[in-house]
Order: structure tokens, then sequence, then C-alpha cells
């Protein structure tokens, strides 16, 4: 028995390994385009013999394509490049919230081809059930086999092994069977996580080529409330249960307003789409009760870019309470950079010089002058294009360069082949 036991672990370590390597290699593709077999080894220090077997394999499958350009007489034969077959599988993208809920349909770059809206219902059951119909249409859609998998973004804390989600309050969700739900009698794996976490992956996954890597940074959203995503050393904090760097629900005033998840005072309640619609329906003097329908947090941002004063005092409000809150990241976490999304995003322009006059107010010389805070840059798709990722991340093994241009990760490559 112990040897039949040994012997099926042995195998099982050769394929884990062979996996992990081709989807490094895979990766490596993907981040630069036409890129040759004689780079893949002098950046993964693979033999020449095991990166051609991996290839090969990739090419075989469809995943990857060799280009092979003219020759030159003058300079010789150049060499083969590779490139992904972006459109030989697909990933489909799900974000789940209150104001906006859409299934995307990506392919291997990332790429969205399609997308559609879903509109809310109360009910959870009769809403993932809708959900459910629209993911199953969009993979019939894509073709026998060629779904990698379905990524799902929402607020809250969803067990990411499970899909069970514990509490998202935004949506009024508590002890939601989601992944019951919506991956019944499906033929592909669904993935899960929280939208600011993904949001955050995002913005990493998707950096342009060339672009300064960032590896400690904080993805803000405003969606429904105020969702932190936190990246440190390139890894998402994620906690013990899934539910780390909610800086939304730090306190901000510890005798402050009444927040939706039952504390008082928390920063999300000044400093998100809700509180910016919050603020400006006060200097409307609407009262909660009040029949008329207040603008979004995205009406607001344009009432105030034509000059509207009750906008732009709303929207100074917002940033000057963001910048409290900022305060408190970069103190607890020294981030290198803080990116922001959703209606923050949008009116960066408008609230950024407040803001940072905040900070200058409440932070070291030293704090200041190595912190970079800007816009995100997939213009409102962060969190759509982090539950695309969260479905490729596990067909592309990522890594990270040392100087000596050797490849350091979290897998030990033994064997390329």
């Amino acid at each position: 028995m112990s040897t039949v036991t040994l012997t099926t672990r042995r195998v099982l370590r050769k394929a884990d390994l062979r996996e992990a390597n081709e989807r490094l290699i895979l990766n490596l593709i993907r981040q630069t385009p036409d890129i040759s077999r004689s780079d893949l080894v002098r950046v993964t220090g693979f033999s020449a013999s095991s990166v051609s077997l991996i290839v090969n394999r990739l090419v075989r499958r469809g995943w990857v394509r060799e280009i092979r350009p003219e020759s030159n007489l003058q300079t010789g034969r150049p060499p083969v490049a590779l490139r992904l077959d972006a459109d030989s599988m697909l990933a489909i993208g799900v974000e789940i919230s209150h104001e906006r809920t859409r299934v995307a349909v990506a392919d291997l770059d990332g790429r969205i081809l399609r997308q559609k809206s879903l509109p809310w219902h109360t009910s959870a059951n009769v809403f993932l059930g809708r959900l459910r119909t629209a993911i199953q249409a969009e993979a019939a859609a894509c073709g026998e086999g060629k779904v990698l998998g379905v990524g799902v973004a929402l607020p809250g804390t969803i067990r990411r092994d499970t899909g069970r989600v514990t509490a998202a309050e935004s949506l009024g969700w508590f002890d939601i069977d989601v992944n019951g739900e919506l991956a019944r009698r499906s033929k592909f794996p669904f993935y899960y996580d929280n939208n600011a976490k993904l949001a955050a992956t995002a913005e990493r996954w998707y950096r342009k080529p060339g672009s300064p890597e960032i590896k400690d940074y904080v993805f803000i959203t405003a969606q429904g409330g105020l969702g932190t995503g936190v990246v440190i050393d390139g890894r998402i904090l994620h906690g013990a249960d899934g539910e780390a760097s909610e800086f939304g629900h730090t306190l901000l005033y510890a005798d402050g307003r009444k927040c939706i998840c039952g504390n008082s005072g928390c920063w999300e309640e000044y400093a998100s789409d809700r509180a910016l619609v919050r603020i400006y329906r006060e200097k409307e003097k609407m009262p909660d009760n009040s029949a008329a329908v207040a603008p979004s947090a995205e009406e607001i941002v344009r009432l105030a870019r034509s000059g509207d004063p009750l906008a732009l005092a709303a929207l100074s409000e917002v940033a000057h309470s963001l910048s409290l809150g900022f305060v408190n990241l970069i103190y607890a976490l020294n981030p290198e950079a803080i990116i922001v999304g959703d209606c923050l995003a949008e009116a960066w322009d408008l609230i950024e010089t407040e803001v940072w006059d905040g900070l200058r107010q409440r932070l070291p010389q030293r704090y200041l002058s190595r912190i970079t805070i800007a816009p995100e840059q997939l213009g409102g798709d962060s969190i759509l294009m982090g539950a695309v990722a969260n479905v490729l991340s596990h067909y592309f093994t990522t890594f990270d360069h040392q100087r000596d241009g050797q490849v350091r990760g979290e897998v030990t490559f033994v064997s390329a082949e």
C-alpha cells in the first residue's frame, strides 16, 4: 500500500511540474508577443530542448502560433516569433452589483469580445437563476469545449473555495450559496473573489508593456460602498478568511453615521459613491423619503464638470474624507501607489488637488515623495477585467524577474519536461 501511494505521488508531482512550466512559458508568450525560443531559454534558464518540448506541445494544442518572418540575406535567418493564439480558448467574466451586473466573454489576451447587462432583482434566487441562464447562453455561443472557466466578482466576503457569500451587505446577501446556483450542470470551473481585490488584480495583470511594475499598492472601488484591494509584494492580501483589507469599514468618526455593516462612522459612509449621492441630496435639501430621484454618483460628477455648485461642494466633501482614509492607508501599508476606480476615477481631476492638500497636512514628506495616486487604467472595467483575469491566472503561471534575468516565483521549476 505504501509503495503504491509513493509511486502515485511521484507521478502527480512530475505532472504538476510539467503543467506549471507550460503555464510559465505560456505567460511569457502572453506578456511578450513575438518572443523567440532562444529568448525563452535565456529568461527561464531552461535548456533549449526543454523549451522546445513545451512550445511544441503548446503549438499542437493550438494555444500558440509560430510566426516565421521572411529571411534577409544580409542579416541571416531571423528567429521564429511566438504568439498566443488568443481565440483558441475563451474566459467568461461576471461583475455583480446593484448598479451594474455584466457578463462578458474575453479571449486569452483579456480582450472583451462581447458583453451583456442584467437588471438587478431583490430576490437572490431569482437574480442568480437569471444570471446562470445568461452565463450558459454565452458559454454555448462560445462553442463546445472553448470556455476555460467563469470568474465572478462581487462586493463583500465570499469563500473563494466554495463560492458561498458570507456577507455582501450592499447586496443584502448573507450566507448565500452563489456557486450552487451559478455552477449547476456546468462543464467548466467557476472562480470567485471580492470585486476590489479583483480590480487590484486587473491593474497588475493588464499593465501596459514597458510600464513600470508596481508590487505594493491599493485599489479603491466606489461602487455601492468603498472597497479596497491591497497588493503586497505582488500578492493580493486575503487574510485568514478572505476578509482582509476591508478598509472601507475602518472608523473615520467614532460617533459617525450608521453604516450598512452595522457599525458607525465607517470610511465608506463619507467617501464612496453612496456618500456622494447622500451629500448631494442633503445640499439639495431632498429628504430621505422624497419621491424625487437623486442623480447617480456619475451624474453628479457630470454636473460638477458643468459647474454645478452643489455637485462641486459634494465632491469637495468626499475628497476631504477620501484624503483622511488615504492617510490611514499610507501609514498602515506604505504602498507605492493608490489607484482609484469608478466615480472617483471619473472625478479625479476635480478632486486631486484637495486630496493632496489633505495629505500634505497630515503626512511627513518622506511618505509624500514616493507615493503615486492615479485613476484606474481600464476605464471603469477593472472589476470585470479582474474577473476575467481570475480565470486566466489559473492557466498562466506568473513570475518575477531577478536582476540576473532568471525566474523567481512560487513554484520551483525542477524539470521542464
